[in-house]
């Protein structure tokens, strides 16, 4: 049994060898080094170097662009994430959902993830409805 074993391994050691090497008819060889796969970031050398402006009166739009560059996935639209809006205080989280929400609740906008297509999706926040009370009226004369 054991001599059985040994030789269906050394087959499909055998079989993988061929597979690498590939058929003998096939023209030039992969290219080595990054990938072509639109996920694939090739805008900077290093994902570390780039600097994400988290200071007080930093652009909402340019915190979210430099985080998209660092690599991290964040939808948004710029009709909604206006020029004007500006961070008001520095941030204090370190998690990414925690930073973006800190970032984006003053201005009405929450950062949920995104399931579909991975990473995060700038939305509006839910506005909870108000309850209105409705008193009956009193007539003027009691």
């Amino acid at each position: 049994m054991s001599r059985t074993w040994l030789g269906i391994v050394l087959f499909a050691c055998a079989g993988v060898c061929q597979a690498q090497n590939g058929p003998a008819d096939v023209g030039t060889p992969l290219p080595a080094g990054q990938g072509t796969d639109p996920d694939v970031r090739a805008k900077r050398a290093d994902p570390r170097a780039v600097m994400i402006p988290l200071y007080v009166g930093a652009a909402v739009r340019d915190v979210l662009t430099a985080l998209n560059d660092k690599g991290f996935l964040i939808k948004f639209d710029p009709e909604q994430v206006l020029p004007t809006m500006t961070l008001l205080e520095k941030p204090k989280a370190t998690r990414i959902d925690t930073l973006l929400n800190e970032i984006l609740t003053p201005w009405g906008l929450r950062a949920d993830h995104n399931l579909m297509d991975g990473g995060w999706r700038v939305r509006a926040l839910k506005k909870k409805k108000k309850e209105v009370v409705i008193e009956d009226p009193v007539p003027p004369g009691q």
